[in-house]
């Protein structure tokens, strides 16, 4: 699980744009998806381009922004867009919870893109923006990521309501990509935790603790950033009204109950974690139980055994048997009798099962 690190001055400005993170792509990249009913038109910022000409569009512009260290060309954005420098201050530091913040003529929100290592069985994020305009949204993600591509797919069919849409409603699909990836991590876990189960109820290994620790973990990390993106989406619902039409508003109550559902099956999960946990000590515990009756069987057995060879382990003079000429074939025989009896008798108490 990340650690919060701060790499801004005690008293500095809290406006100053200052990346915090780690760089996941050497140079950033600005693409422009500039769509209407009718037209879509895809281009790729060059640093040379005067960036007001990259602006212009008679539709909806959707700016898809792959790296956020750059602090210079997030300056550069802030001014042609008139981004508020707070704004730029939460984009460049990967390591906020999700929120979303209101200005007079721009929604920031902010969340978190999940991806889930089934090998290694830990959730990995990325920081993803939104910057929602009358006209335009902007994306923000760490690195170049194919995430958004059905969006992109949907938007160059034109056959789709988000070709026609508000910004709004393309705010909303973005947010719903990140959620619907939620679900497929659940369900990876999900499938984890079963197998994790039926391992534990025939064979216990001490590798099971750490594989259920790390799903523990994993589900924490995700309950952290869907938690709170149920504030946002509704949140985004009441508040910003004036950047979608009436009839989006079903969409967004359809997303937020989508994140009350992935919240219920992530405290689900984590109960069922919890029983595995119990389970695994049960077994172990009886494992543990079921070694020490076999020992006490086997020490309450020799105990007589033992106590009659410590007899003729004395050197007492007068101990006629010791001259017998089948004294060593009796004494056998009687121990094996004892030993024969005792287990007749184990067995019928049922102490064997």
């Amino acid at each position: 699980m990340k650690k919060i690190r701060r790499n801004i001055s005690a008293g500095e400005a809290p406006e100053k744009v200052i990346f915090i993170g780690d760089k996941k792509m050497d140079k950033t990249i600005i693409r422009r998806l500039c769509y209407s009913h009718d037209n879509v038109h895809e281009t790729i910022l060059d640093d040379k381009r005067d960036m007001s000409e990259f602006t212009r569009c008679d539709g909806i512009s959707w700016f898809q922004v792959y790296g956020v260290h750059d602090v210079e060309l997030l300056s550069m954005l802030g001014k042609s867009f008139d981004i508020h420098p707070l704004i730029l201050a939460d984009i460049a530091n990967t390591e906020h919870n999700p929120k979303m913040d209101i200005f007079d003529h721009q929604i920031f929100i902010e969340l978190k893109r999940m991806t889930y290592n089934a090998k290694t069985r830990i959730v990995d994020s990325e920081q993803c923006c939104l910057l929602l305009g009358k006209n335009y949204v902007m994306s923000f993600l760490e690195r170049d990521d194919d995430v958004f591509d059905p969006i992109i797919k949907r938007i160059k069919s034109g056959k789709q309501k988000i070709s026609s849409a508000s910004s709004g409603f393309l705010a909303y699909s973005l947010i719903d990509v990140i959620v619907d990836d939620y679900y497929s991590i659940l369900e990876q876990i999900g499938e984890d935790i079963e197998d994790l189960e039926d391992t534990i109820i025939e064979k216990p290994t001490i590798k099971d603790i750490e594989k259920i620790h790390s799903i523990k973990h994993s589900l924490i990390y995700l309950r952290k950033a869907v938690w709170p993106l149920r504030e946002v989406v509704k949140k985004f619902d009441v508040e910003a009204a004036d950047f979608y039409d009436k009839s989006d508003y079903i969409y967004l109550r359809d997303l937020y109950d989508h994140i009350i559902q992935i919240i219920d099956t992530v405290e689900t999960q984590r109960e069922i974690l919890a029983e595995i946990l119990d389970i695994y000590l049960s077994s172990v515990s009886n494992k543990l139980n079921q070694i020490m009756k076999v020992l006490t069987i086997i020490s309450t057995i020799f105990i007589p055994l033992t106590f009659i060879s410590s007899i003729y382990g004395m050197n007492f003079k007068f101990m006629p048997e010791l001259e017998w000429q089948w004294s060593y074939p009796i004494l056998v025989t009687s121990m094996l009798i004892i030993s024969g009896v005792m287990l007749f008798m184990f067995k019928r108490k049922g102490w064997f099962s």
